[in-house]
């Protein structure tokens, strides 16, 4: 069950793990997605100008699942290829409703290209669920220090979300407090008139849908990643599901596609 993958700059990295479709337990009334603990898990780096399978690296990665990548990046000096995610356990969790155990862990994964192995370690010491989210997409597949990802939390609502340093460690958490709950946070690299971003990774804003159980309403907020400070509050005239997400594009980038 491949729901994610990452890139570098001359890579691409698949995740290849214990959780598996099985259409047979379907036929039998069950979930086709199911964990197989007989499997080992293992992650696929292809040069992205492969044209033959026997050009992919495959690494295990033993007990590794992440429903969600974040980032990766090449490290010449290590001769690694270091990927960014959240690794859930129970890894199957989230689709046979064994909630209340579940930790979602920020981590970092490290494969050797020359020895063929792979290292893991968290990056946090707070114990804290983060899932969806994202990096400045302006510099996916490069080293990037920043990553904002929900707070998964009280699971399987989304309580607020989180700045998270990759490099220190550090986390900045931003809580929609009351009985406010959201989804995946955006970031939309800003500080220029092309949306290209300012200088520093983090220059731009982080746009969150958020629904207010207790009044029954729903909003867009929008808040400064650099300080975590709301900027500007949108009134929505229906409700926005838990889960919803997507992207955003102005004018100029739709004139383009077309």
């Amino acid at each position: 069950m491949i729901h994610d993958f990452a890139i570098t700059e001359n890579f691409v990295v698949v995740p290849d793990q214990q959780v598996v479709f099985k259409l047979g337990e379907m036929i039998a009334g069950n979930s086709p997605v199911i964990f197989d603990g007989e499997k080992v898990s293992r992650l696929g780096i292809m040069p992205k100008d492969a044209t033959e399978a026997s050009e992919v690296i495959w690494v295990n990665s033993p007990e590794t699942f992440c429903f969600h990548l974040w980032n990766a990046w090449e490290s010449p000096e290590t001769e690694e290829v270091v990927v960014i995610g959240s690794c859930m356990s129970p890894a199957d969790s989230i689709f046979n409703e064994r909630d209340e155990s579940l930790r979602s862990v920020l981590t970092e994964i490290r494969i050797n290209l020359r020895t063929r192995e792979a290292t893991r370690r968290a990056l946090l010491d707070d114990d804290v669920n983060l899932e969806i989210g994202m990096v400045n997409r302006n510099r996916l597949g490069r080293k990037t220090r920043f990553a904002f990802l929900a707070i998964a939390d009280p699971w399987p609502k989304v309580s607020g979300f989180a700045k998270v340093d990759l490099c220190t460690g550090e986390i900045e958490k931003y809580i929609y407090g009351g009985e406010k709950y959201g989804g995946e946070p955006f970031f939309l690299p800003g500080g220029t008139v092309d949306g290209k971003g300012g200088e520093n990774e983090d220059d731009g804003y982080i746009f969150s849908h958020v629904h207010d159980e207790e009044r029954e309403t729903s909003e867009l907020q929008i808040i400064n990643a650099v300080n975590l400070k709301l900027e500007a509050t949108i009134k929505l005239p229906s409700r926005v599901p838990y889960g919803f997400h997507g992207t955003f594009v102005d004018s100029s980038e739709l004139v383009d596609q077309s």
